[in-house]
């Protein structure tokens, strides 16, 4: 199982295969969206270029997500194919971003962690509204079930100091009448 890449080992003549897989708890994925991940399998294909290098790809695994709808856990598949250019710092030029720079990553590394290779895939694939069917429905209060909740939540929080201010606000509207 390769975790890190030497990126002066590979030449211009003959680019670097890996096929490996990254077990789950060295990728850092987002503890409030991802509940739990299966190991990740990876094939990444990385080849010199004149400055810098091209990194193409594919990541597979799953992750176990929660419903922004019925908020029950549900199994993502991940399956995604990578392809961009890493270049030195020294190569970011200023002024604004052109549509072709868009899939390019900037490092002065000379080593390239894998892990972290995983983590942003599988991040960018994560879905911003996650559903565990397009079929679901939202999980529903009739209104008064959701106000006499929320009624008997604000009874508690009321604090004691208060009861003198609500006993004198219940007599002047007493007076208003």
């Amino acid at each position: 199982m390769k975790r890190k890449v030497n990126l002066s080992e590979i030449t211009t003549k003959e680019p670097m295969k890996i096929d490996t897989e990254i077990q789950s708890s060295i990728v850092e994925l987002p503890p409030e969206e991802v509940s739990k991940a299966s190991p990740f399998k990876l094939h990444v294909e990385i080849t010199k270029k004149p400055i810098g290098y091209q990194v193409k790809g594919r990541v597979e695994g799953e992750v176990e997500l929660t419903c922004s709808r019925c908020l029950k856990k549900f199994t993502h598949k991940i399956d995604k194919e990578f392809d961009y250019k890493l270049m030195p710092t020294s190569q970011i030029g200023g002024g604004q971003i052109k549509s072709g720079e868009l899939d390019i990553k900037f490092s002065d590394e000379n080593v390239l962690d894998l892990a972290e290779v995983v983590q942003e895939q599988v991040v960018l694939e994560l879905p911003v509204k996650p559903l565990c069917s397009e079929e679901c429905s939202e999980v529903s209060y009739t209104e008064g079930e959701f106000e006499e909740e929320e009624r008997k939540g604000k009874e508690k929080e009321i604090d004691k100091r208060w009861e003198k201010l609500k006993e004198l606000q219940n007599k002047l509207k007493g007076k208003e009448k």
